[in-house]
């Protein structure tokens, strides 16, 4: 029984690396298309300030090859992280109850959720606002700074803030987990709603660039979706509540 185990085990271990060594395969085939869906869009268009095209320098012979590494294996990292999560789900599932089952399976799905959001919206508006947001310190009223950046320095950039933005958002799974927990007790909500609030301007000042507008915006989402998840577990309450009746 146990060799039948660890048979199992030892395939599913070899398909997950013949999967991520096929995405590092296709990956350098696509390198360049890669590389142009990191960089922003606004490095190849005109600033209207200056009329000046942005772009990127890089100082050793080795760093545009070393640079496609490095994101052909984060790119091949992020995909075969999860198809090993989907991996390993099946592999224990024929051990566990129907309700643990579906409880796992709930919460592999809030993860993958919660990282394609985060994906999208630190893709698409948190990284270029912080990178744009530190950019303008160039524009001095006494002197002129004039900014070249490394093509590797803004690849290291992005998947710094990315693992960062990952890592906050799944913050929300913890939260989605103690309110599973608590739902049943409005005491419960009534007395840590302030507290949450306080958290979540904390966490906005802490992952934000540094002005008004971008830690009330993202406030302002987190404060809404607490109160969303909250407005949704209340309701599967009361539905559950009517099924027993």
């Amino acid at each position: 029984m146990y060799k039948l185990y660890f048979l199992e085990l030892k395939n599913r271990c070899f398909l997950v690396f013949l999967t991520w060594l096929s995405l590092i395969l296709v990956g350098y085939l696509y390198k360049e298309t890669l590389l142009y869906l990191i960089i922003e869009k606004q490095f190849y268009e005109n600033n209207n300030s200056n009329s000046k095209i942005y772009y990127f320098i890089f100082t050793d012979v080795l760093e545009i090859f070393s640079v496609y590494i490095e994101l052909i294996l984060f790119v091949s990292l992020q995909i075969s992280f999860f198809y090993f999560l989907y991996h390993c789900f099946i592999f224990i599932s024929s051990g566990l109850y129907i309700s643990e089952y579906r409880y796992l399976k709930y919460v592999l799905h809030i993860i993958v959720l919660l990282t394609v959001f985060s994906v999208i919206i630190s893709k698409s508006f948190l990284i270029p606002l912080m990178w744009n947001f530190f950019l303008k310190f160039q524009v001095t009223s006494y002197f002129t700074l004039h900014f070249e950046a490394k093509l590797s320095e803004y690849i290291h950039f992005f998947i710094t803030f990315y693992y960062i933005f990952i890592g906050y958002s799944q913050i929300f799974l913890l939260l989605l987990l103690i309110f599973n927990y608590m739902i049943s007790s409005s005491d419960f909500i009534k007395k840590f709603r302030k507290v949450y609030y306080y958290f979540f301007i904390v966490f906005s000042t802490l992952i934000s660039p540094p002005d008004v507008f971008s830690q009330i915006l993202i406030s302002i989402v987190l404060i809404f979706f607490y109160e969303f998840v909250i407005f949704f577990f209340i309701m599967k309450l009361n539905l559950n509540k009517l099924l027993i009746w």
